[in-house]
């Protein structure tokens, strides 16, 4: 787990990249504290490494990797690309895992943020071809891989990853992100230039992008919580989207591909029940353990709910003494607190149970970084980044986190309100026309009448802000034409044919909830507190076998994640499955009526003065809030927006 950062030069004329890349690699220092390293490649191809400033010490002798650094980045001249890179140490903390590293011919570099889980296998393939690998690192084996295999090399790897290459010899760049997007990778070609790191502050940082908003992606963006990706929020910069690579070739022309996708259609009708509990539970064990994998402590965040307290019970059973880590509000926001059921778990395992109390104070101390960490307007407050600060607090490094089960096996709203769509559209002609005078469930129900399938459906639940509302919002006559539902229709599901609703819930949840949302939050605030976030429910040899269980197995009746609770119940105290579901999140209203209350008072004046805002709508929908019209996070959205303006576009961070 690392950032990443590089900027090369299209035409290949050598200039300036030091500055640029070391300002990078300073900004994304918490991605990796534990070393720092940096590749110049001049307009001959000649190669040279060097150490910074926070670089770890290195040997200077016979032993010493390939391509191992003996200067300072402040000599280095000017070049046609410049790689950058932090390192946060987690398997092989030696010096052979320095990056940038090479092949033993010095043909191939690479920077590499992420895990490849089952590199140990490939490395054995790779020495059976005759590869020599010095060290024990996953990015030796990475880097050989490819040398290898070239693009197929992705095929093997089981991990989550974010990576690009420069192979010297083709004078071509070949970047790639994992299957499911968790680990980040943004670009920009601005100019002469193609600049990508690990986030959008980074890309930022180099000074070579132009800074300002992109109006559709900030529309989008207010609409979702997050762009739907590749669009940003940022004007010129978009990301590598999940399961593509991507090659930058000597002409300068970039083509992106597609290597792998979500397995619709492949429910395997003849499963039963007992068949699907046994493929799960063989699964999701298969992947926790590979997730274990670490030279450093591990840790699990759990909740009281069925997802990550499953993972954690079934981790410490493989690493005892594992510790967990629970938030609790029983104080300040009793509806999210969790930590009875969270308690009775861990009580039946040998694991150490860390339950951390929330106050309001402390946690809002760090909003600046909340801001600068979602990079884009959100509607929320960064649980993960307070429980990611008790993390490294006791010295751990790793943590395992629940994210997937709902999205895999039906645990959303959206998976109950199926039958409720379908009704509507059954009584659209009627209900339509009375929706503006309804309330609460019944005009939803009213609304969603017109919405014609069930992939839109998911936009059209899962969205925070209507068309309707962001039109008025945004004083952009363009925004008269843009459409939240069908963009993310066009961007993901267009010409897929699903076998039923709850497929097609699912597939929108990994690509627009977890793809976007989930792991873009979670692996900025882990990683703000340099800690590696591993996803087991994410395994994509999870994913496939969860896409073979019949939807009937997942959702039976008003019984969500069928399947799932019938594995968790071998593993977690019955007080989980119990639970009604409440969500890993911070309490908006609460905070919003008390410390966040002259905040709120001051930001949302600035917003309605900007000329790309109306005033009118921004006061309207304070006033609306006042009245309880509008929903807590509703408004702090508002906030938000202008604070990311502040944050992002008015002044360089």
């Amino acid at each position: 787990m690392c950032g990443i950062a590089g900027i090369l030069n299209l035409r290949h004329a050598a200039a300036s990249l030091a500055g640029p890349v070391q300002a990078m690699t300073k900004r994304m220092a918490h991605r990796g504290p534990d070393d720092e390293g940096y590749l110049l490649v001049g307009a001959g191809g000649v190669t040279d490494t060097f150490y910074g400033d926070d670089s770890a010490l290195l040997p200077s002798n016979e032993n010493a990797p390939p391509g191992f650094p003996t200067q300072h980045i402040n000599a280095a001249g000017s070049g046609i690309l410049a790689l950058g890179h932090r390192r946060l140490s987690i398997i092989d903390l030696s010096e052979f895992g320095h990056q940038p590293m090479c092949t033993a011919d010095g043909r191939h570099w690479v920077i590499f943020n992420g895990e490849i889980y089952n590199f140990r296998e490939i490395a054995a393939d790779l020495q059976r071809e005759g590869v020599v690998l010095h060290g024990n690192s996953d990015t030796e084996v990475l880097i050989n891989a490819f040398a290898l295999w070239g693009p197929r090399c992705l095929d093997r790897f089981n991990g989550m990853f974010a990576f690009a290459i420069w192979d010297n010899s083709k004078k071509q760049l070949f970047c790639a992100r994992d299957r499911i997007g968790i680990k980040p990778f943004y670009y920009s070609v601005s100019g002469d230039n193609f600049i990508f790191a690990s986030d959008i502050k980074t890309v930022l940082a180099s000074g070579l992008c132009e800074r300002g908003p992109d109006p559709e992606g900030l529309y989008l963006a207010m609409a979702y919580g997050i762009a739907p990706r590749p669009k940003t929020a940022f004007k010129g910069i978009r990301a590598l989207p999940q399961a593509h690579w991507m090659l930058v070739d000597e002409s300068g022309d970039i083509q992106c591909q597609r290597y792998w996708s979500i397995p619709v259609g492949s429910q395997d009708r003849a499963m039963t029940r007992g068949d699907a509990v046994d493929l799960l539970e063989e699964q999701l064990r298969a992947s926790i353990e590979r997730r274990l994998i670490a030279d450093v402590p591990v840790g699990t965040f759990m909740s009281g709910g069925i997802d990550s307290t499953t993972i954690s019970a079934i981790a410490s059973t493989v690493h005892p003494g594992i510790e967990a880590f629970t938030l609790a509000f029983e104080e300040t926001a009793p509806e999210l607190d969790e930590v009875a059921q969270a308690t009775a778990t861990a009580r039946m395992y040998d694991m150490k149970h860390v339950v951390h109390r929330v106050q309001a104070s402390a946690a809002l101390n760090r909003l600046d970084q909340w801001v600068a960490g979602y990079e884009e307007p959100y509607y929320g407050f960064a649980a993960n980044h307070v429980i990611s600060e008790v993390v490294a607090g006791h010295g751990v490094k790793v943590i395992l986190n629940g994210l997937g089960g709902d999205e895999l096996f039906a645990g959303y709203s959206w998976y109950r309100n199926l039958d409720r769509w379908r009704t509507a559209r059954r009584m659209g002609p009627f209900l339509r026309p009375l929706a503006a005078t309804l309330r609460g469930r019944l005009r939803l129900l009213a609304e969603s009448s017109h919405i014609r399938s069930a992939d839109r459906l998911h936009s059209f639940l899962f969205r925070r802000n209507s068309d309707n509302e962001l039109r008025e919002l945004f004083a952009d006559e363009a925004a008269l034409q843009w459409d939240s539902i069908e963009f993310v229709h066009d961007e993901y599901a267009d010409g897929i044919e699903f076998e039923d609703d709850i497929e097609a819930l699912s597939f929108m949840d990994l690509m627009n909830y977890i793809g976007n949302h989930h792991v873009h939050r979670i692996d900025q605030f882990t990683m703000a507190n340099s800690i590696e976030g591993r996803f087991p429910f994410l395994d994509h040899e999870l994913v496939e076998a969860a896409f073979r269980i019949p939807s009937h197995l997942k959702k039976d009746g008003k019984v969500q994640k069928l399947v799932l609770r019938e594995v968790a119940k071998k593993y977690i105290a019955p007080e989980c499955l119990a639970m009604t579901k409440k969500g890993f999140s911070m309490p908006v209203r609460q905070w919003l009526e008390g410390p966040l209350h002259d905040l709120v008072d001051a930001k949302l004046p600035a917003l309605a003065r900007r000329d790309t805002i109306s005033g009118d709508a921004v006061r309207k929908w304070h006033t609306e809030y006042k009245q309880g019209q509008r929903d807590a996070t509703k408004l702090w959205h508002l906030v938000a927006l202008e604070l990311w303006y502040e944050k992002f576009i008015d002044t360089a961070l």
